[in-house]
């Protein structure tokens, strides 16, 4: 009987090693181009630690024992090399300790000018949204890239599928994997993890799963690769990392953002090798405005004069302004109110940001709307319009005499201006966001309330099917008003950006939006969707 407590002892004493083993096993290796010629000065990391290569293209370190690969910071004169479709920068780390990367050169070096489409929050939960995402969002990024000059390449902002409560829906991300391959989008797409492309069911504790929350990870890295991770284009240095912190084991709903200790010191490892006048964007899923540790986070950033944050979440365009003069775009979703309309809660289309570079600065970017040409970027209401149908109808306070205009890409440093019969009336007043949101339209609520007509009064969230309305009423922080000096004047507002684009709008919804027959805008496509097997369902 003492026999086999010998041989468990014995195991239990080789699997102690092993586990010692790989808390100390040394990486290693070679990056060479394809003639075998050593690359210096590409970062090599785990997800932990980051070094650079040196002369001999050699580098070396002790993995950390919960890094799950080994990539690379793919250098701005290497192509992105793509298997399956897909970046493919990393190699998954076993028990061996030697990983060599061969590079492709770039035949005319670095680009000149890199075009990045961000797309926060495709978030689909069943084979129908992938289905419009298919027809809708994938056909639009691939033409609208055509039209640009230099090198596209896109990013998604997290949640790329969707949990619906307690629900866990991460089987839908083979599928998304495979939407977004290069010869489907017309480009390479980089991803970012999101709160809903996480495994909440508790796994196997082993030495490839040594943390809760390392393990909720894992469907997503083996599908898209590490969460942690850097790369360059041109003059540009692109970081994402994961910023969601869940507070319980298998429960959905209960994360938080925060970038941990151990992934601050990653960041500051990689940013070290990064010259001070590279463009430096960084791209999360929770904004950083909620996000803990972000004092320290817009340090590291701030050492570069040339910063912008990318991040999703939260369905709507915010931007924002954070110390040390780092700004962040908040993006809207490309899937809208989740696939059940083409609109965003704060009444922006559903769609993505185009960003263009030239070298190391932003020339140009704006927000894209799915099927609608880029020139549309404002929607103007009359103050007293009728909103909604059979569930809820709302009418706006303001009165007639008040022309409401939402700016879907609008940033503090945009001018809004309102002509009366072609004749220049001054700048728009924009409507404080403080003040919140009201469940009924108010004079000092921000809101688009065209969207919650539609989504709440029409299709019946918050009514029916268990769905909360508050995910639907949400601030508008974009939205502007001016009372007319002639109530029958022509109306025109023209909206100037940062980078001298002049938008323009003169068609206006009035009276009762969603009157059978309403034309709202000669070349948009109708509010009304026709329900789909799905939408009934949940009616």
């Amino acid at each position: 009987m003492k026999k086999p407590i010998v041989i468990l002892a014995m195991a239990l004493s080789l699997g102690v090693m092993q586990t010692a083993t790989a808390r100390t096993m040394k990486v290693m290796g070679t990056v060479t181009d394809m003639q075998g010629q050593p690359i210096k000065g590409v970062t090599v990391s785990d997800g932990f630690t980051a070094v650079q290569t040196d002369n001999d293209g050699k580098y070396a370190f002790v993995r950390n024992e919960a890094a799950y690969y080994v990539h690379y910071s793919v250098p701005a004169d290497c192509e992105v090399p793509v298997r399956y479709g897909h970046p493919c920068f990393f190699r998954k780390l076993d028990r061996d300790s030697v990983y060599n990367f061969h590079l492709l050169r770039k035949p005319g070096m670095k680009d000149t000018k890199v075009n990045l489409f961000f797309i926060a929050d495709p978030q689909c939960q069943n084979p129908h949204h992938v289905r419009r995402l298919h027809n809708e969002t994938v056909p639009d990024i691939r033409e609208h890239g055509k039209t640009l000059q230099g090198v596209n390449y896109a990013i998604t902002l997290g949640d790329i599928g969707y949990t619906e409560g307690e629900f866990n829906t991460n089987y839908i991300l083979p599928m998304m994997r495979e939407e977004m391959k290069e010869e489907n989008m017309g480009m390479k797409v980089f991803q970012t993890n999101g709160n809903h492309d996480q495994i909440y069911e508790g796994l196997e504790l082993n030495t490839q799963n040594p943390l809760p929350m390392q393990r909720y990870l894992r469907m997503f890295e083996d599908l898209f690769g590490p969460t942690d991770y850097s790369w360059n284009r041109g003059d540009v240095h692109i970081v994402s990392m994961n910023n969601v912190m869940y507070d319980k084991l298998n429960t959905a709903g209960k994360y938080h953002g925060e970038l941990t200790k151990e992934q601050m010191e990653w960041l500051r490892q990689d940013l070290s090798f990064v010259p001070k006048d590279k463009l430096v964007l960084f791209c999360c899923h929770i904004p950083i405005w909620g996000t803990r540790n972000t004092d320290t986070l817009l340090q590291l950033l701030s050492q570069f004069p040339n910063v912008y944050i990318y991040s999703g979440h939260i369905h709507a365009n915010r931007p924002a302004r954070h110390k040390y003069g780092v700004k962040e775009f908040n993006l809207a979703a490309a899937s809208g109110c989740w696939w059940w309309s083409r609109l965003n809660a704060d009444g922006v289309p559903h769609g993505y940001q185009v960003v263009n570079i030239e070298g190391n600065k932003i020339v140009d970017q704006y927000w894209k709307s799915t099927r609608y040409p880029r020139s549309f970027q404002i929607r103007l209401y009359r103050g007293d319009c009728v909103f909604g149908g059979k569930y809820e109808r709302d009418e706006l306070p303001f009165g007639k005499k008040v022309v409401l205009a939402n700016v879907f890409g609008w940033e503090p440093e945009w001018k809004v201006e309102v002509y009366e019969n072609d004749k220049l009336m001054g700048e728009m007043e924009r409507i404080n966001p403080d003040g919140g949101r009201s469940l009924k339209p108010s004079l000092t609520s921000c809101q688009d309330w065209w969207a919650i007509g539609y989504h709440c009064g029409i299709i019946g969230r918050g009514n029916i099917g268990g769905s909360n309305r508050n995910s639907y009423i949400s601030v508008c922080t974009h939205m502007f008003k001016y009372t007319m000096k002639k109530a029958n004047a022509k109306i025109k507002v023209v909206a100037t950006d940062p980078y001298g684009n002049r938008y323009e709008q003169t068609e206006m919804i009035e009276g009762n939006a969603f009157e059978p027959g309403n034309k709202v805008y000669e070349t948009a496509v109708s509010p009304q969707y026709d329900l789909d097997p799905v939408w009934e369902y949940y009616h």
